[in-house]
Order: C-alpha cells, then structure tokens, then sequence
C-alpha cells in the first residue's frame, strides 16, 4: 500500500512538472528582450494574441492561413506542455536591434511586403512595448508583426507593411509576448488606477461630421475618466467618442479612423476634443496633453449595487503628445446624462434639460416611474420636460412630443 501510495505521489508530481508555463510580458523586461541580466536567461517567448481575457491565439511559427494554436489565458499566464514548437529566441545584437528566431529560422519580411521570411542568418528587428502591448518591427519600422482578422473566427498572424507605419485598419490586432517561465508579471507603466467614469450623451448636433470624417455620421458622446467625481481632480482624461447610434457605448474604440469603422476616438484635433491632465516632470504642478493614439474597449459587466448605474469594463490605452504611455483597465459604475437641445435655430442649438439614466442594451433606464415626467436635474427648461413611454424616452416641448433626435411624435 504504501508503494502503491508513493507511485501516486510520483505521478502526479511528474504531471504538474510536465506543463509548461509562460508570463504575459506588460513592459520591457528590466533586464532586455533578450535576458541579458539572467532574469528571462531563457530568452524564450511565444506570441499571442489575445482574443479575450480567457482565450488567446499562438503563433505556431509558419507564414500560413490560420497560423495559430488556441489556448486557455489566466491572470496573465498560460499553462500548456505542447507549446515548445513555437517558442521564438530573442538575441540582441545592438542597442534595441534584435533578431527573432523560430523553428524555421530567423525571421523578417520583405520590403514592401505582407509575409514572414525565413533565413539562416538574422534579420534586424526592434522591440518596444505599448501600452502592453509587444511592437515587433523590422525594414525601418514599416512591416510590423500583427495578427490580421481575414474574416469572422479567421486570423493571420505575420508582417505587415504600412509605409506611412500606421497599420489603422481596425483588423490589424496587436500582439503580445509571452515569456517562457513563471515569473512575477510587470506592472504596465503609466497604469491608472482612476475611480470615477461620466458619460454625457448628445441628442443635439447627433449627425456629426469631424475633420477626420467628412463623409459618414456618428453621434457624439463625451467620456469623463478621474480620480474622483470633482472636474479639478487630477489625473483626469477627456475623451471623444464618436458612434452610429446614441444609445451605444459598448464597443471597441481606435483613434485612427478608418472607412466603415464602427466606433472611433476623436483624438486627431488635439488636446480640444481628447486630453489627459498628468503631473508635470517637476511634480509642482499640473499640465495638460492632447491624446495622439489611443485604443478603448468597452463592455458590459451588469447592473452596479448604486442606483441608476450599471458597471462597465473599460480597457484604455493611449499615447499623449508628450509620447508617454498611459493605461486604464478596470472596471466602473458608469453614470450618463442624456444632454437634449434646442434645434430651433440649427446654427445655435441650446442645451436644455439633462436626465440621468443608466445603459443596458441600449435601453435608457431611471427611478422615474414609467409615463410621468423625469424630474428636474440641471439646467432646467420651462418649456421642455422628459418622460418614458413604452420604454422610450421622450421629450415634451411646448406641448409637442419629439423622440430624442428631435423627430416630431404624431
């Protein structure tokens, strides 16, 4: 019995040894890419993509459709024992030039070109972090390792050439390394431990051309991220998001707009529409910085334990115009007003009556009983109320219903 005992024991020890484990990298190793100091003496990653909190994509080392392995993503971690095959090496050849070798070999890409290469001897590349983000670069930073959406549930993960290195389409998913090893994860720089969201939501002026989109319509939502509720609290971000239905907040968010793009960030006009106010490099005061590239995924979480909200995931990360990378990501009770206008003078509107409500499926929802009129907030309007009808919210002016877009109700 007691053999048979210490075989057990032995089994199960040479099971938990046999899987494999690797860290998701958030920065820069203190020691380099390539372990110089001892701490990744390994100098082993994979790269992934992570398609969620739990799921993730591995490269599995071949310039192929569907080039990948899914696997399982914890806290950062991911344990497996069949990963080995697409392990890459990092050497450093000089300062922030460093070749990447597969199973293949060493790998590159072409100029002008969409493609992995693969050769005997290394090809230059560099290596940043952003946003936690791993940017893999080579041919002077134009082809950049990315992992493509070719079609729904269908990716490609290789080199992508963009000459004015922008890579804005918003199919082109950025990766991340993992290093081989379970090792105590880095915290990204810049993270921002903000408490307070505020989302403020326009019926006037819905239809919203920018310089960066003359052509299609959006409407117009402002976010309000900071440390606490007060508008003087510092740190503090401003953020314009521009969708195509007023009710929407969840999506995924990208400064650089595209055609057809669903969601963006209005951060291209500088610190007027998206900004940060950050400590300044004395720390004897405050400054303010426009926002030049930013990502923001938003989604649903549930209905908050406060009245009239519900909390919200908001993952952010953006560049300011002092190049310094800043990171959110937790989770909010967010709190909306809907902002109505006066449209009788279309060259200017005035804001009327602002009704706080909460979102869920794009319902607007208050502690107002349905049917009856939505108590006065702020900046009151004798002439205009609001009240919920059918679910709708609806505004009463001068005796006349409108719809939120301000469309007559007959």
């Amino acid at each position: 019995m007691r053999n048979l005992v210490f075989l057990l024991c032995s089994v199960c020890l040479l099971q938990a040894q046999a899987a494999t484990v690797y860290t998701r990298i958030n920065n820069k190793p203190a020691d380099g890419w390539a372990g110089n100091n001892g701490q990744y003496s390994s100098q082993k990653y994979i790269i992934v993509y992570e398609l969620s909190d739990t799921k993730g994509l591995v490269w599995n080392g071949k310039d192929a459709t569907k080039n990948y392995v899914q696997v399982t993503l914890s806290d950062g971690k991911i344990s497996s024992e069949d990963l080995a095959d697409y392990e890459i090496m990092v050497t450093e050849e000089n300062s922030n030039r460093y070749y990447i070798k597969a199973h293949d070999g060493y790998i590159g890409c072409g100029a002008k070109k969409n493609e992995i290469s693969f050769t005997s001897g290394g090809k230059e590349c560099t290596l940043a972090s952003n946003g936690g983000y791993t940017m893999l670069e080579t041919n002077s930073n134009t082809c950049r390792f990315l992992c493509y959406e070719t079609s729904s549930d269908n990716y490609r993960f290789r080199f992508y050439y963009d000459a004015d290195k922008k890579w804005d389409n918003t199919k082109y998913k950025n990766i991340r390394f993992y290093v081989l090893g379970d090792v105590e994860q880095d915290e990204p720089q810049g993270l921002l431990d903000l408490q307070y969201a505020d989302i403020e939501m326009y019926a006037c002026d819905s239809k919203f051309p920018t310089q960066n989109n003359p052509y299609d319509q959006y409407y117009l939502t402002y976010m309000f991220l900071a440390q606490e509720e007060d508008y003087a609290a510092v740190p503090r971000i401003w953020l314009e998001i521009l969708a195509p239905t007023p009710y929407s907040i969840e999506g995924t968010y990208k400064s650089d707009y595209t055609p057809n793009q669903k969601y963006f960030l209005n951060c291209q006009a500088g610190a007027k529409h998206s900004y940060f106010i950050f400590p300044n490099k004395s720390e004897a005061g405050w400054g303010q910085a426009s926002i030049n590239v930013a990502e923001m995924k938003i989604t649903k979480v549930g209905e908050s334990a406060k009245p009239n909200a519900y909390v919200y995931h908001i993952k952010l990360t953006f560049t300011d115009s002092n190049k310094k990378n800043w990171t959110v990501d937790k989770d909010f009770d967010v709190y909306a007003w809907w902002i109505d206008c006066d449209r009788s003078d279309p060259k200017n509107p005035q804001d009327m009556t602002e009704v706080a409500f909460a979102l869920e499926s794009g319902n607007h929802n208050t502690e107002s009983e349905e049917g009856t009129a939505v108590e006065t907030v702020r900046n009151i309007s004798d002439t205009a109320q609001k009240f919920f009808r059918d679910g709708q919210l609806l505004i009463l002016r001068n005796g006349t219903e409108y719809d939120v877009l301000g469309k007559m109700i007959k």
